[in-house]
């Protein structure tokens, strides 16, 4: 945070503007690291098995609270969503209200590596993360064409963990990671369709 003493009409000015160009158009999220680390990867990018995985120390990437980046449609200038962050409940028909949740998503993400998922005409979100040390983790492992699912705890409603319902992934300029929201279990949905 940061406080202003505004003592002229001048320097309102100088410190709305100022407050203005620190704004992001983004959402806050929590990501946190289920399962074991990940291999690590040696210089050639392939897997380095000789180096062990300390899975159990805990690193600043696995634990992040940082923002997605919810960029406007440049036509229209309000942002396109088609797919929502799951909640973190099973929803009772018998339930009168529904039950509180945190402010800010806690997106739980495993380390397998994966295949990206996408098919044709069906649509998909993609929002960039904020540099954070989970996407610095992520580019140095130089892998574009893998991605690590994400989950929220407690979606399903008969797993603890959920199913997924995206992914995050490098960009394939390794200058960005970049959070995809499909349908919930896409893996198990994409192959049908």
């Amino acid at each position: 945070g940061r406080s202003y003493c505004v003592r002229t009409q001048r320097m309102l000015n100088q410190c709305l503007e100022s407050l203005v160009q620190k704004v992001q158009s983004g959402v806050v999220i929590n990501f946190e690291k289920s399962g074991p680390d990940p291999a690590p990867i040696g210089e050639d990018g392939l897997v380095d098995s000789s180096r062990p995985i300390n899975s159990f120390a805990s690193q600043p990437w696995h634990s992040c609270h940082k923002l997605i980046y919810v960029r406007p449609n440049p036509k229209t200038g309000v942002p396109v969503g088609h797919w929502p962050i799951p909640e973190s409940f099973w929803p009772d028909q018998n339930s009168p209200t529904l039950p509180p949740r945190t402010a800010h998503p806690v997106v739980r993400f495993s380390c397998i590596d994966c295949e990206p998922m996408v098919i044709d005409k069906l649509p998909f979100d993609k929002y960039e993360l904020e540099p954070s040390p989970l996407t610095q983790y992520i580019l140095e492992r130089k892998s574009p064409h893998t991605c690590w699912q994400v989950f929220v705890s407690s979606s399903g409603k008969y797993s603890e963990l959920g199913y997924p319902f995206g992914y995050l992934k490098a960009s394939t300029t390794l200058t960005c990671v970049n959070l995809f929201v499909m349908p919930y279990n896409y893996p198990v949905l994409l192959p049908l369709l």
